[in-house]
């Protein structure tokens, strides 16, 4: 079984380290999408934490792509 509260952690972390200003290592934006809505389909996380993680990777891609 899994531990959608785990889950909701680790997803957490990982956005917060995806939106750092200068991480060792960023994953491709699809892909941290992806563990989004995932964690949404397994009902980890509720629609308005999806929502607000999306947005908030979204904001640190176009920061990223203003910086270019």
């Amino acid at each position: 079984m899994m531990d959608k509260k785990r889950v909701r952690e680790t997803l957490n972390s990982l956005v917060d380290f995806w939106c750092t200003e200068e991480p060792v290592y960023k994953v491709d934006l699809l892909w941290i999408q992806g563990q989004i809505s995932f964690a949404y389909l397994i009902e980890a996380i509720t629609l308005s934490e999806k929502e607000e993680m999306l947005q908030r990777v979204s904001e640190a891609k176009e920061g990223v792509k203003s910086e270019k």
